[in-house]
């Protein structure tokens, strides 16, 4: 009884580590595919999300920002024509 309680504590623990990162990875992918008139592409999203350690980016008509100490920083401007 012991070793089955262990073996479904270790699955559940298991399932819930890959749950997590899974969300975390689709925050990132989910940001430039989910709007389809983004003006920022997903590989430069990915590159400032991985530069600046997050995977929260907020984008805007003319900014890109990231969250840090509850603040929103600018971090990409869109260049005006």
């Amino acid at each position: 009884m012991k070793k089955i309680a262990c073996n479904l504590l270790a699955a559940v623990t298991l399932w819930l580590v890959i749950v997590f990162f899974a969300n975390g990875m689709a925050k990132i992918t989910m940001s430039a595919s989910s709007r389809a008139h983004s003006w920022v592409s997903k590989e430069k999203l990915r590159s400032l999300a991985r530069h600046h350690g997050t995977d929260a980016l907020k984008i805007t008509e003319l900014e890109v920002f990231i969250r840090r100490d509850g603040d929103w920083i600018p971090v990409l401007k869109k260049k005006q024509i």
